[in-house]
């Protein structure tokens, strides 16, 4: 929980390497395609050939025996201009945007989307906290690197996931530090973040302060598809976020680091309408969070490292939908939802629920030599929410959401052996699950007495992942896992507003295998070439489903059956000469209903071997970078070229039953492209952004209409 606000506290961040800085771009080409930790003397004579290169953290995740892609600083600072952004780049990944700026996303990797990817900060899951914050959040600029785990989550992360893992690690600034940038762009768009960190070297006390702002109207144009086809301009789609945050570090105490930081959170977005012209609902949410951090070496005892975050959360969210008149496209008006009032629903709204979190993940790795190691991680978690929306209790004649608690703890038990002098690396992990809430719950529509629903629950699961090095070049990995996803407190006791409780719902289990070859070549000029084919297969039992309720405006979470997915993946990269960059993925990915009856009954399944819809099954990204120093004259000056690309086959809304279906989510093919210059060694750089470069009409899940042309100009400034 406490890594999460990192990015917002003057460069406080506990990257996983330390005393890690921002390099120019030259020093870090050169460093990320290192090879092999050695000292190379080929003629111990000419000393002054002797080169002394090492493994970079990027190259030592690339080649871990985890199924994983690690994106760098490279990448982050190319014609992106949001996380988001550079995640729909990699390989595996899909991102679901539902409109602009603050709209509701969520990452899918390998077709498997939403609570399954654990989402993480320098390794803290971001659980209760992501109904306030996103990753997308997170300004790239304070962003070292990226991993993305497919499949398998590392044990020491903490919590459970079953798709893979998300994790951004932010950068360790240097002790005086300074970063300011603005972007302003299409659509109303504003963007400002600032980060500024001192460390008073007597005490060895580290103070920063940071915080970021975004707005858009996000007033763009859409297509009205299921009226008439017209086009028509967003008008109640606005979105306001602030982030402060504020740290101090220790690093002269009995711990090698004590930390403490406080932060503050606050979002309002209108809510867009598609089929009818909304005008005055929006959802809205405030949140504080206070969190500690205790890091210690040797930990009373040689080899054993104690890493321990503690944090809390007091969060404010809710739904204001409270109008007397609704209008359609053509500014008719009409009579609200309800006697009540509310545009949307059937019922109105003007719900505000609290919530509070308390998180506490340790983690103890002890190395026992230099060919096996141990290391247990403890996560625990304490989530309870106080629903209140009078007024829609009003309009459904009874309360329909009522106070809830949930608690978690993870345990994990990880062995890692490493044999023939690092060439052969195995990592088995053992999990056990524990999990109990205690609600009310009201499951028929004419029943409003709520019944009471406690429950707990144990489960175990293990994963085990393994790489070997067959040359300098080219190695092989596989992993297995037979893994539990507990449900989240929002599947399993409802958010308080829209999301009733599901007490009976069942985690989620997996049983899968990945395998891929992976090669890597030092070229003589320093240039590095990179390709990767990984293959998998998994079964997912008793997948956790959104669905709409008996209950007018709500929904819950339902348990749907077993899903098998399957996928092939390849990714080619490499720099073609000192001056050209040039990347290449591609995806297929197959996810299939595999339920022999529908639930609950005898009835053979309609659907079985049918792909799950929905869900994209072919993509494909492709980009270029061409770079110069002092293209202009003058020195300390860096230019860059970017082209981007990304490809995403049609497929279907719904079950394809019939071959002349027509509900499908077009094929889409986008193209973005960036000039950067920097100047004074990188202390000021220009970038001009243009997304969707030929402003194609692009539509998301269930056809909900994205941006145009956006055109971004953005100034930056770094002291250090």
């Amino acid at each position: 929980m406490k890594k999460i606000v990192l990015f917002l506290v003057s460069g406080l961040f506990a990257a996983l390497t330390t005393g890690a800085q921002e390099l120019a771009y030259n020093e870090k080409r050169v460093d990320e395609s290192a090879p092999d930790s050695t000292l190379r003397n080929e003629d111990p004579i000419k000393l002054h050939e002797v080169q002394v290169t090492g493994r970079t953290k990027l190259r030592m995740l690339r080649e871990s025996a985890m199924p994983v892609s690690v994106i760098g600083e490279r990448q982050l600072q190319g014609s992106a201009n949001n996380l988001n952004d550079v995640l729909a780049r990699t390989v595996g990944v899909t991102i679901r945007n539902t409109g602009g700026l603050g709209s509701a996303s969520r990452i899918s990797v390998r077709g498997l989307e939403g609570k399954r990817i654990g989402m993480y900060i320098d390794e803290a899951p971001m659980l209760q906290l992501s109904n306030f914050v996103a990753l997308n959040d997170v300004p790239t600029d304070m962003i070292e690197r990226i991993e993305v785990y497919k499949g398998l989550v590392p044990y020491r992360f903490g919590g459970s996931a079953l798709g893979g893992a998300v994790n951004v690690v932010t950068k360790e600034y240097p002790p005086l530090y300074l970063d300011f940038s603005y972007e302003i762009g299409s659509f109303n768009t504003h963007q400002l973040n600032g980060v500024i960190k001192r460390t008073d070297k007597k005490s060895g006390l580290q103070f920063g302060l940071g915080g970021t702002y975004s707005f858009s109207k996000n007033n763009y144009k859409m297509r009205l598809d299921n009226i008439d086809g017209r086009w028509v301009e967003r008008d109640h789609d606005q979105y306001n976020k602030i982030i402060y945050g504020g740290s101090v570090k220790a690093t002269k105490w009995w711990f090698d680091e004590v930390k403490l930081e406080l932060i503050g959170m606050h979002t309002k977005q209108e809510i867009q309408g598609i089929d009818i012209d909304i005008r005055e609902a929006y959802n809205f949410s405030s949140s504080y969070v206070a969190a500690l951090n205790l890091k210690k070496d040797n930990f009373f005892l040689d080899g054993l490292d104690l890493d321990m975050d503690a944090g809390y959360v007091l969060g404010y969210s809710g739904m204001k939908d409270t109008a007397m008149h609704r209008y359609d496209w053509d500014g008719n008006e009409m009579p609200p939802t309800s006697v009540f009032g509310g545009e949307q629903n059937k019922y109105p709204s003007d719900g505000r629920t609290r919530t509070n979190e308390a998180t506490l993940k340790l983690n103890l790795g002890y190395t026992i030599d230099l060919h096996h190691a141990v290391n247990l991680n403890l996560y625990g978690d304490h989530t309870s929410m106080h629903p209140g929306d009078s007024l829609m209790d009003k309009a459904l004649g009874f309360c329909a959401n009522f106070p809830s608690k949930m608690n978690t703890l993870t345990t994990g038990l990880s062995y890692d052996l490493s044999l023939f002098g690092g060439r052969f690396q195995n990592a088995f992990t053992l999990k056990h699950f524990y999990f109990s809430s205690s609600s009310r719950s009201i499951n028929t529509f004419s029943v409003s007495e709520p019944e009471a629903v406690d429950i707990s629950k144990n489960y175990f699961g293990f994963s085990d992942a393994l790489r070997y090095r067959l040359s300098d070049d080219w190695m092989v990995k596989a992993s297995f896992n037979s893994e539990v996803r507990i449900p989240t407190s929002e599947e399993l006791i409802g958010n308080g507003f829209s999301i009733l409780a599901s007490p009976a719902l069942q985690p989620e289990r997996t049983r899968g295998v990945n395998l891929g070859v992976m090669y890597r070549h030092v070229k003589d000029d320093g240039g590095l070439l990179e390709m990767e084919l990984s293959g998998y297969l998994n079964e997912l039992d008793d997948m956790i489903r959104f669905t709409p309720d008996i209950i007018p405006t709500m929904a819950r979470y339902r348990n749907f059956g077993t899903v098998r997915t399957k996928g092939v993946e390849l990714e080619l990269k490499g720099d073609v000469c000192p001056l050209l960059y040039l990347y290449a993925n591609g995806t297929w990915q197959d996810l299939r209903d595999v339920r022999e009856t529908v639930p609950g009954t005898n009835v053979a399944n309609p659907t079985k071997d049918l792909r799950i819809p929905n869900v994209p099954y072919l993509m494909g990204n492709f980009g270029a970078e061409l770079h110069r120093e002092n293209l202009f004259g003058g020195k300390g000056q860096n230019t860059r070229l970017l082209y981007d690309a990304s490809y995403i086959h049609e497929y279907f809304y719904d079950f394809e039953v019939s071959k002349y279906q027509e509900r499908k989510i077009p094929t889409s093919f986008t193209m973005d492209a960036a000039l950067e210059h920097s100047f004074m060694d990188n202390r000021l750089t220009l970038t001009l952004r243009v997304k969707n470069l030929t402003d194609r009409h692009v539509v998301s899940e269930f056809n909900r209409p994205l941006p145009g042309r956006y055109v971004g100009f953005k100034v930056r400034y770094v002291f250090k």
